[in-house]
């Protein structure tokens, strides 16, 4: 079975096999890295304190988390993610939520406005455990609605002014999904992976830096597999071994 996000791409011919996803991302990564490496982008992705982010604010290293919480292949990735922050106690994770382009978003943009609540009231701890609810039910039913997310909202102690958060979700459109779509992605399950050294770089250094940017695109994790665990493996053990690679 496809991924719900995987349609996303009808104007890109599939890689063939893993090799060809492969050569795919590393002929797009200069692309990405280029828009990434722009100053305001790189504050964005790095700086913005509002983000959902797990791990020390003195970190190194970054992954920075593009997801959907109506995304089933997300929710697949978000266990993987789990591990990988217990493996990598030094790197900084970042979440920045990207609901699909090919459904609507009116549930995911809440959950995801949740989420933020979520993280500033509680911090880190407060967001993975709100992750894991809204993931697990997300799994476990095949979809997600507005109930799903405030019964989880409920049972954590998050506080959150429902009627706004569902008329800002319904009309407003996420910064975060933006600024995925301004650096070249076309949905959810998109990674960067970078030194936050990058953050304090000008234009000139930056430019010269776009080698130290690692990116694996939605492109990418919608054609290796058709298997949600196993692209979420695969993406897993692709970002470990970039961040064990990184100096």
């Amino acid at each position: 079975m496809l991924s719900s996000c995987a349609n996303q791409q009808l104007e890109t011919k599939p890689a063939t096999s893993v090799d060809d996803a492969i050569s795919t991302k590393n002929e797009d990564t200069r692309s990405y890295a280029e828009v990434i490496a722009i100053p305001m982008v790189m504050s964005s992705l790095l700086d913005d304190e509002s983000t959902p982010r797990v791990g020390p604010k003195n970190a190194k290293k970054a992954v920075v988390v593009f997801f959907d919480y109506a995304c089933g292949k997300c929710a697949q990735i978000s266990k993987e993610m789990n591990k990988l922050i217990k493996e990598n106690p030094d790197t900084e994770f970042i979440f920045k939520a990207y609901p699909s382009l090919k459904r609507d978003a009116k549930v995911a943009n809440y959950a995801t406005l949740v989420a933020n609540e979520a993280y500033l009231q509680g911090g880190s701890e407060s967001f993975l455990a709100y992750n894991k609810a809204v993931f697990s039910q997300r799994e476990s039913s095949g979809r997600l609605t507005n109930a799903d997310v405030e019964n989880a909202a409920k049972r954590l102690g998050i506080k959150v002014d429902n009627n706004n958060l569902k008329q800002k979700a319904a009309t407003e459109e996420l910064e975060t999904r933006k600024l995925g779509k301004l650096i070249g992605f076309h949905g959810p399950h998109a990674f960067i992976v970078l030194p936050t050294d990058l953050a304090n770089m000008n234009a000139k250094q930056l430019e010269s830096n776009t080698d130290k940017i690692y990116v694996i695109s939605d492109k990418q994790t919608n054609s290796v597999t058709d298997d949600y665990q196993e692209a979420a493996k695969w993406s897993a053990s692709k970002i470990q071994t970039q961040l064990k690679n990184m100096k």
